[in-house]
């Protein structure tokens, strides 16, 4: 059985904090809303809820398969040490990081972290360019 990806490659979703991600959906929801109806957006908004839960759905699905994945890992490795008398604790225990590391980790770390210094270059930019809207938007209310 093949695990799933906890760890996303590169994602827009990472340029972005949990507050400009949430103002970006609230402005897109009040765009699509000034061109429809009421009877048009139940269908919409029903049809988004319903996406939304498809998305859960195989989020938790997946997250239990990989729990499961993990705890079959874990259980192996059990097993292998009760075969293995022989081996000292100290040979066990690399073997434990070892398998815990491949499980963990992803396979590039330099590029991970290229990439997340990256992401933090761009997202501070997008916090500046924040601030400054935010800044016009005080001074047009005054």
């Amino acid at each position: 059985m093949e695990e799933f990806r906890e760890i996303p490659g590169e994602s827009i979703l990472f340029e972005l904090s949990p507050e400009e991600l949430t103002v970006f959906f609230f402005a897109l929801g009040l765009t699509i809303a000034q061109s429809l109806t009421i009877d048009e957006l139940n269908v919409l908004g029903n049809g988004f809820f319903l996406v939304a839960q498809a998305l859960f759905t195989i989020s938790s699905q997946r997250t239990l398969l990989n729990d499961f994945i993990k705890a079959q890992q874990e259980k192996e490795l059990a097993e292998k040490e009760k075969e293995l008398p022989k081996k000292d604790k100290k040979t066990i225990e690399k073997e434990k990081k070892s398998d815990e590391e491949d499980f963990s980790e992803p396979p590039n770390r330099e590029k991970s972290n290229k990439s997340i210094r990256n992401l933090e270059s761009k997202l501070k930019k997008l916090q500046d360019q924040i601030e400054i809207i935010q800044k016009q938007i005080e001074e047009l209310k005054n």
